[in-house]
């Protein structure tokens, strides 16, 4: 029986080491595409809480376009306020026109957002209709300057614990 065996697990151990192992890798494009950072939730941790505040992290690589409009779309329980407010990574004020349709937000820069800066966008006031359970999920686009196509640039996970 050992015989039968060893020819097996020789096989399996040459097809493990042979077959190489897949890594995600991001592309040389993304460093030329705004990206999200982060999304963070204050209080934190703190699922019965109804009004809130979440603050997003954008990136606009240096190699990137210019930015107008920032579109960002809520998940099924949470209700956004227009009570938003940006800033660039110095703490230097974004201006931006809020509008907001249902569960997605428009931001509509008063002045193009350069490459090289990085958006902080604090929603206050983030009500939540129903207590937050499992993963919930954020889906923010941008239209660059110049142009009328929405792009989408993420999808941002709000991690209940």
């Amino acid at each position: 029986m050992n015989r039968k065996l060893t020819p097996t697990t020789i096989f399996v151990l040459t097809m493990a080491v042979l077959v190489p192992a897949t890594y995600a890798n991001p592309t040389p494009q993304s460093s030329n595409f705004p990206h999200v950072i982060s999304l963070g939730e204050s209080p934190q941790g703190i699922r019965h809480w109804r009004i809130l505040r979440h603050t997003l992290k954008i990136a606009v690589p240096e190699n990137s376009k210019t930015i107008s409009q920032l579109i960002i779309e809520a998940p099924a329980n949470i209700v956004l306020r227009e009570s938003i407010d940006m800033y660039e990574q110095s703490g230097k004020e974004i201006a931006a026109k809020v509008s907001i349709q249902g569960k997605k937000a428009t931001l509509e820069f008063a002045e193009s957002v350069a490459p090289g800066t990085t958006i902080i966008v604090k929603m206050n006031n983030v009500k939540k209709t129903a207590v937050t359970t499992g993963n919930k999920f954020y889906n923010i686009s941008t239209i660059f300057a110049g142009m009328n196509v929405e792009l989408p640039i993420g999808i941002v996970q709000l991690r209940v614990i």
